[in-house]
């Protein structure tokens, strides 16, 4: 980019898209997105109802060039559906260059990619924006920590595949006390348990003081599939309001780092 940037208040460029696809296809589960360009880098939010918050954070450290002017809010509402279809215009194979620039408020969000096998062939997409909604705040500051797990995505991932697919609610029960995890599925009429001990391959660390038993709607859950199934480790929290907190890390062959975060809240009749 050039020295000419300064008029645009926000551009940036990175060797390769394809991470950047990967993670905002994992937290694509509705049409439009918050995106928020800051100093340390992006955050993209999409939220579903009250109920379940969903952020990527792109820090700078994964763009060749990054720069955020810093005496305006580069906050808009953007289609994620069409933003992640132009990263993958070349497909999934094709590893492709991007620059995205965005010039001022309602102006269009304008990506440029140019796949690296072919070094005559460019292309440019315009995505149109919105002024963008309040974000819901679901933290509760006056709510403590009760519990926090790591675990190894992959092995989570299969967890949640494994659970019965007709059940409805998802109850999590936490306690220092073996058999430390226990998760409950209940449906019209099937209700299944699995057990995971804190000496589990999946459990890389467990912290928890006290029982806790937490009910969430399952199809919220499973919204965490897709961003599991591209992350190495995955920072389970539950507060004492009862909202749990998922923190996934995707690593990048450059050693660097993405992540994605969910806010799950839990089902009301519980409290």
């Amino acid at each position: 980019m050039d020295d000419g940037t300064s008029q645009y208040y926000f551009t940036a460029s990175m060797d390769s898209g394809k991470a950047l696809y990967g993670l905002l296809k994992a937290i694509q589960f509705q049409e439009c997105a918050v995106f928020c360009a800051m100093s340390e880098g992006l955050k993209l939010t999409v939220e579903e109802g009250k109920c379940v918050q969903a952020s990527a954070y792109v820090p700078a450290d994964n763009f060749t060039e990054y720069h955020v002017r810093e005496d305006v809010d580069v906050m808009f509402k953007i289609s994620i559906a069409v933003l992640t279809e132009c990263l993958n215009i070349f497909g999934a194979s094709e590893e492709s260059s991007l620059k995205m620039y965005y010039r001022s408020e309602g102006s269009p969000l304008l990506l440029v990619l140019q796949p690296q096998s072919v070094h005559n062939v460019m292309t440019d997409c315009e995505i149109s924006t919105q002024t963008a909604d309040s974000v819901l705040e679901l933290r509760d500051e006056d709510a403590s920590e009760v519990a926090k797990l790591v675990l190894k995505a992959s092995a989570f991932l299969g967890l949640l595949v494994d659970l019965e697919r007709s059940c409805d609610v998802m109850e999590l029960n936490l306690s220092p006390d073996h058999p430390n995890v226990s998760i409950v599925t209940y449906g019209m009429q099937d209700r299944s348990c699995i057990e995971v001990p804190k000496s589990s391959d999946m459990m890389q660390s467990f912290s928890c003081e006290q029982a806790v038993s937490l009910k969430y709607q399952l199809p919220h859950i499973r919204l965490i599939m897709k961003a599991l199934a591209i992350s190495s480790k995955v920072v389970l929290r539950c507060s004492s309001n009862g909202l749990l907190l998922l923190q996934l890390k995707l690593e990048k062959d450059d050693q660097r780092q993405m992540f994605s975060e969910f806010h799950i809240v839990p089902l009301l009749d519980d409290y």
